[in-house]
């Protein structure tokens, strides 16, 4: 029998923009890891195989009692690998194993984990899907799977393998978690409130699962569940930290700054180690050009170990104002290591690989942040430049139609919100 491990050691969460928030949640398990995303780590999990019991007195084995025991054996080895982080040993035994057993779950199963921890996101979900079509209902196998996808920021595709490792399995926090997530991650915030609600019935005192539940409410137009969600923390605690952090994005939304930075400050005072609280108050202290102070908020974010990836994003951004680009690209190309779907990450690698002349590389991550939005007008500028310096006339003016057309649609919608403004009162 395969012994699927099932001590989790942390959660990787990952959000929007608000900023895009980057959360971690914390289930009960053995130990840690290492930093990935402004997520916490991501320990992608092994099904390893139980020791072959042979009667090894007997004077003679069966051929097939003999290729059991070598695969065993090669197992072993591998795990012993990837116990030392050697992924690349291991994944080549993995490998051999399957040249003479295509079917061996564990050997497809780990070899997943393997390819996975080395960033082989793509390899390892097609290894993944090979041993869940021979155990479809392997919780293991389907919550790595997930996790494979959430982690190459493809959220769309982890829902399902995460939707099946819930039926499987519909007590484990971490698997519900990383559904919720990826439902909030593509902004399906009904869907997102209800798999909250589930969490939040087991962890009742979570700030960070009450946090994402109201802004699922919010979001979703559930204007009841929301006013019953704050009146049950107001009841609980009136001094709240999540009260405080989703007053100031509502003020935010208004376009009130200077009343959002406040309502963060006011957060960051009560729970100095909330994650989100300092990147939060960083991000609208860069919007109102606070570089300085923005700076040091998103550094306490990192050294806190909460939003680490988006932090460094904008802590590059910031050094790159400061016109000192070797810093910003190391700390931008961290940020994008970490996590790929950052799209102001790409937007200002393109920018320094632009002022460096490497047009091929700028235009490759200026394609990257179009595809993460396409409605704003900055990148496909830009690609218009690098086009334009490339000599390739007909590409620049195809981006600045699709700039100019961009323009149009914001004009049209603000002449239209003007139209729709009531006339104010005569007066009396």
């Amino acid at each position: 029998m395969f012994a699927p491990c099932t001590d989790f050691p942390c959660l990787p969460l990952a959000t929007r923009h608000l900023p895009l928030r980057a959360i971690r949640l914390r289930p009960q398990g053995r130990a840690a890891a290492c930093k990935a995303l402004g997520w916490s780590a991501i320990c992608l999990l092994s099904v390893l195989v139980a020791p072959a019991t042979e009667d090894f007195c007997s004077p003679l084995q069966s051929p097939l009692a003999i290729a059991h025991q070598s695969q065993t054996q090669l197992l072993h080895q591998a795990q012993a690998l990837m116990d030392h982080k050697d992924y690349p040993g291991a994944a080549r035994i993995y490998e051999r194993i399957l040249r003479t057993d295509p079917n061996s779950f564990p050997a497809l199963s780990n070899l997943g984990v393997a390819n996975a921890q080395m960033g082989n996101y793509k390899t390892a979900a097609k290894m993944y899907d090979r041993a869940l079509r021979l155990q479809p209902k392997s919780y293991p196998a389907l919550l790595n799977l997930g996790l494979c996808y959430f982690k190459a920021g493809d959220f769309r595709s982890a829902v399902a393998p995460l939707k099946e490792a819930v039926q499987v399995q519909p007590d484990n926090f971490q698997a519900r978690s990383l559904l919720a997530m990826s439902y909030y991650s593509q902004k399906e915030f009904s869907r997102a409130s209800r798999e909250f609600e589930k969490l939040i019935a087991v962890q009742p005192d979570n700030a960070t699962l009450e946090y994402l539940l109201a802004e699922s409410y919010l979001w979703s137009g559930q204007e009841r569940q929301l006013l019953d969600f704050f009146s049950k923390v107001l009841e609980r605690s009136p001094n709240s930290v999540t009260v405080h952090m989703l007053m100031g994005e509502a003020d935010d939304g208004l376009d009130k700054t200077s009343d959002a930075i406040k309502e963060f400050e006011a957060a960051a005072a009560i729970s100095p180690h909330t994650p989100n609280v300092h990147f939060g108050l960083g991000y609208l202290l860069w919007k109102d050009k606070q570089f300085d102070k923005a700076y040091v908020e998103f550094q306490q974010e990192v050294e806190s170990d909460g939003s680490v990836a988006k932090s460094k994003a904008y802590l590059g951004d910031i050094e790159m104002k400061r016109n000192r680009d070797d810093q910003a690209r190391v700390l931008l190309e961290q940020a994008v290591k970490l996590y790929p779907q950052i799209r102001i990450a790409h937007y200002d690698l393109g920018v320094l690989d632009a002022r460096q002349r490497n047009f091929d590389e700028a235009v490759s991550q200026f394609q990257q942040a179009v595809t993460m939005d396409p409605k704003q007008a900055d990148a496909h500028y830009r690609l218009a430049e690098v086009y334009r310096a490339q000599g390739k006339t007909q590409l620049a003016q195809e981006e600045l139609k699709k700039v100019a057309e961009i323009h149009e649609t914001e004009r049209t919608k603000l002449l239209h919100e003007i139209s729709e403004t009531p006339p104010a009162a005569p007066e009396p």
